[in-house]
Parts: structure tokens; sequence; C-alpha cells
């Protein structure tokens, strides 16, 4: 009898887990059910209403001027021997930066002066590292608001925002 008791003892709390682990799925089914019928609704139609017609609040409200358009200046790829003694050492980087005012990809397309002037200064910027200011992402970060500084001194109203490394291989 005693031996009755303790197995009942020990299915009991095997019971309660099973059902407490039933409930946690059930919950959690429940909840990515409602999340996805969620966004199905919105696909499907609430988007649809929000764009239908403009509110009466929006249409007394002064329009705000859209965001800047951001675009895209692909530079030419550098290769430079880095500061390092002995100059056994390079860096090969391709650059893009990213500009707010659009029309500055056409003038630094069309300007073979500008474009001189900007490869010429970020060689100056790159051939003036040495491996251990480029080689972590630290110095990779410091290189890029360096090489936005300096082409910003080059392009009125400041127009870079951005500087990204497509390339950037240091040897």
């Amino acid at each position: 009898m005693a031996d009755e008791e303790k197995e009942t003892k020990q299915e009991q709390p095997k019971k309660k887990s099973g059902k407490g682990l039933m409930i946690v799925v059930m919950v959690v089914l429940a909840v990515v059910s409602a999340g996805a019928g969620v966004g199905v609704s919105l696909l499907l139609g609430g988007g649809r209403q929000a764009q239908a017609a403009p509110s009466a609040e929006a249409a007394s409200a002064p329009a705000e001027p859209p965001p800047a358009q951001e675009v895209i200046i692909p530079f030419d790829t550098f290769v430079v021997n880095l500061a390092d003694p002995g100059g056994n050492r390079f860096v090969k980087a391709t650059i893009r930066a990213v500009v707010s005012d659009p029309t500055c990809e056409e003038r630094y397309n069309q300007d073979p002066l500008l474009k001189a002037r900007v490869r010429d200064r970020v060689l100056s910027v790159l051939s003036s590292k040495r491996f251990e200011d480029v080689s972590t992402s630290i110095g990779k970060e410091a290189l890029r608001r360096e090489i936005a500084r300096e082409l910003n001194q080059l392009l009125p109203n400041s127009p870079v925002r951005e500087i990204l490394f497509v390339e950037f291989i240091v040897q």
C-alpha cells in the first residue's frame, strides 16, 4: 500500500507538468494565429482603407517637405601603400558615398576637376594610415568619418552623409 501511494505521488507531478506544457503550447499557437490573422487582414484590406482618402486633419495641416533623396556616388577602386615603416603594406578599397543632394552625382560625373580632387583627397587620407589604423572596425569607422569630412570640404552644402566600403582589403 505504501508503494501504491509513492507511485501515485510520482505520477501526479508528471500529469501536472504535461497539462502545463499543453497550456503553454496552446497559448503560443493562439498568439501566432492571431498575429497571422492581423497580418493577413492588413495586407488584404487594412492598407487600402488607410490610403483611400486623407482625413480632414491631414488636409488642413501644412504639408511637410519629403525627406531628402539620398543618392550613391560610386568611386573607382583605390590601391594605396600604407604609411607603415618599410612600405610593404597596402590597402585596396572600393568606396561609395551616400549623398543627400541628388544633383551631386551628376556634378561629380561631369566635372573632371572635381573627380580628380575627390580621388586626390581619398588617396591622401588612405595613404596617411598605418596598418594598425585600418585593421580594426573602430579604425575603419574613423576612416569613414575622415573621408566624409574631406569630401564635404570639396562639395557644397556638405552633402556626404555616409561612406560605404564595398571592398576593403589590407595586406
